[in-house]
């Protein structure tokens, strides 16, 4: 099973509404854009609309020195 590459990204309010049927146009103005997700959260005060990208940068992965033998000499190791 791959893991969702969206899991814990956050998400951007947009706007704060006091009914659910302007935030719910607000949410389906937003769905036309490409590579973005929209919600409706009901809060106490009324409802927001959150926003996210569902573009996912790739993280590069760096050598780890650990591995790396020279690390060692070059710390103050005998040569």
């Amino acid at each position: 099973m791959e893991a969702n590459p969206l899991y814990k990204r956050p998400w951007d309010i947009v706007a704060r509404f006091s009914t659910f049927e302007e935030a719910d146009k607000k949410r389906n103005q937003l769905k036309k854009e490409e590579d973005l997700q929209v919600k409706v959260k009901k809060q106490l005060t009324g409802y927001v609309v959150k926003a996210r990208c569902t573009i996912v940068e790739e993280k590069k992965r760096t050598k780890s020195r650990r591995k790396d033998k020279n690390f060692y000499k070059q710390k103050g190791g005998s040569e």
